[in-house]
């Protein structure tokens, strides 16, 4: 079993003040992109909504397809959307639209989607588009589809297979014309969550950024129409990238939560977010933020935030306003605690030197120090011995200006704080 520690046990407060940021992520006016967004420096990128129709999940033990669920809104007529059905029968030049079924993706998994989504419950071999052949490792394809694009026109579709980490698909218009064949390899994408193509280009398009952590967008969702009948409704809301875990929590002051009340709460479900920090007041159709909700987002890095909600102004301009606070560097463990009464960094920030005190109950003559930088990478390392008692090291990493994180690693465990370089 392992615990997740803060990296400072000791004055988190005053590293959670120093570190606020306030951002305005935006899905643009009328929702018309999906937005990708970082929490380390704010940053954002945007995409259209018609910029891809299906994704494909790279795990490497996933066989998800999803279908682009985004789509703007506008005062008139609804937009059109992607809109993915199953088909009766499997001989591919034979489809038949007759009692085809519409199908969705469920946000709750970046290895399932609305492909995915058909496979019988009491089948382990059965993938939803295809099935699992243990003999040689393939997913071959099993079922039909037909996919209506925002143009109109409407395709079958075929995922025939995928095979060492490739899959093959094929798709064509109702009477056969067109046929054209792809494929997408897993390896090709290494490190995106998903692999987007489009119909209309016939590619594949590169979307995600190097580096995000949230993916603010438009997706269908369950929900009661307040009747008692269950509906598929186009929501906008937030998603976490594959590996980000987040923790919510409720009637909270976020001034003063406490992320340890919350740490065996994170999740990697990625609509822990979701869409319902918000709600419209139906008697002035005015946006209001959940006030007492916050989320505690931990990443693929290992840096614990705090995000709060503070506005939504809805399609008009498509923006959120969220504070976001950096509280600590995470670090794993297997159980056992560091045997410390203090660990304290000073000055911090600091301009050429930092001193590393720290209170042990034990000694380790081997204990090592590092520095890395926000994407794991050490920049700084030294070999100290540890005694019982009082210890005080004086270090001169020459760093340039910007957030890393010092660690010491004893053979009890390890421990970090983050190092704010001036």
């Amino acid at each position: 079993m392992k615990k997740l520690y803060l990296a400072r046990r000791i004055g988190l407060g005053g590293l959670s003040l120093a570190a606020q940021q306030f951002d305005q992520p935006s899905v643009g006016p009328g929702y018309s992109n999906q937005t990708f967004y970082t929490l380390n420096d704010g940053a954002t990128q945007s995409h259209a909504n018609t910029a891809w129709d299906i994704a494909f999940s790279t795990g490497p033990q996933d066989a998800g397809i999803f279908i682009n669920e985004a789509v703007a809104t506008a005062q008139g007529p609804p937009p059109p959307e992607v809109e993915l059905y199953l088909l009766a029968g499997s001989d591919f030049s034979n489809a038949d639209t007759a009692g085809m079924l519409r199908l969705y993706n469920d946000e709750t998994s970046w290895s399932e989607g609305a492909f995915n989504h058909v496979k019988a419950p009491s089948d382990p071999l059965d993938l939803g588009w295809g099935s699992y052949n243990v003999v040689n490792n393939q997913v071959l394809g099993t079922r039909l589809y037909g996919i209506k694009l925002r143009d109109g026109s409407f395709k079958k579709l075929e995922i025939q297979s995928l095979a060492g980490g490739v899959y093959t698909f094929r798709y064509a218009d109702l009477d056969g014309s067109g046929e054209q064949t792809q494929t997408i390899d897993k390896a090709a994408h290494a490190g995106s969550t998903l692999v987007y193509f489009s119909f209309a280009s016939g590619e594949v398009v590169d979307l995600e950024p190097d580096t995000w952590d949230l993916l603010f967008t438009r997706y269908v969702t369950p929900l009661d129409d307040g009747q008692g009948n269950i509906l598929d409704y186009v929501v906008t809301g937030v998603l976490s990238k594959r590996g980000v875990e987040v923790a919510q929590a409720d009637d909270t002051d976020p001034a003063t939560v406490d992320y340890r009340d919350y740490e065996d709460e994170l999740s990697s479900v990625p609509d822990v977010i979701g869409y319902d920090w918000k709600e419209i007041d139906l008697s002035t159709f005015q946006w209001l933020v959940i006030p007492d909700r916050v989320y505690f987002v931990k990443t693929t890095s290992n840096e614990l935030w705090k995000v709060e909600f503070i506005d939504f102004e809805g399609s008009a301009t498509g923006v959120s306003t969220l504070e976001r606070t950096f509280v600590t560097q995470l670090t794993s463990t297997e159980e056992a605690d560091l045997p410390l009464e203090s660990f304290t960094l000073y000055p911090n920030p600091v301009a050429d030197q930092v001193t590393l005190a720290v209170e042990s109950e034990v000694g380790d003559p081997r204990a090592e120090v590092r520095i890395a930088n926000s994407l794991g990478q050490v920049l700084f390392f030294r070999v100290i011995d540890i005694q019982p008692g009082w210890n005080v090291q004086t270090f001169f990493p020459d760093l340039p200006s910007g957030t890393y994180y010092l660690s010491l690693q004893m053979d009890e465990g390890l421990i970090s704080q983050p190092l704010l370089v001036k």
